[in-house]
């Protein structure tokens, strides 16, 4: 099995100098925005991104290459309802709904993201993971 190198961002300003040091070392940095952990709950307050996490993070965990992966981490207040959340208006990003999962090189993210439902499918989600490997 290869190294996951598992990155947590729980705010947007440090997500760029995340992102751009981790492709100095990586072509290529896999990247899911994710709702943060609710304090009341203790679990995720988004009910996709509960289904989704688990099924990400053992796809990274079998995978037979070293990979970057960063997790941002969002919180429901700031973000729930606000089309100007800074990753809805980062120009790379444009992030439409939590979870997503994207992949970024040292020239941009790539065009194929997977989104909501379609991270809740493990042969999904190994397809785009292997898909840009």
């Amino acid at each position: 099995m290869g190294l996951v190198n598992k990155i947590i961002v729980t705010n947007a300003d440090e997500f760029d100098k995340t992102l751009q040091d981790s492709l100095k070392s990586n072509e290529i940095v896999f990247v899911q925005f994710i709702s943060s952990i609710d304090k009341t709950t203790c679990s995720l307050w988004c009910r996709d991104c509960q289904v989704s996490e688990p099924i990400v993070n053992s796809v990274f965990e079998n995978l037979s290459k070293d990979i970057t992966y960063i997790e941002c981490q969002i919180e429901r207040e700031g973000y729930k309802g606000n089309p100007n959340h800074p990753y809805r208006t980062n120009p790379q990003i444009k992030l439409t709904a939590i979870p997503t999962l994207m992949c970024f090189t040292k020239d941009g993210p790539k065009p194929k993201t997977l989104v909501e439902e379609d991270l809740a499918k493990e042969d999904n989600v190994k397809q785009f993971v292997n898909e840009y490997l």
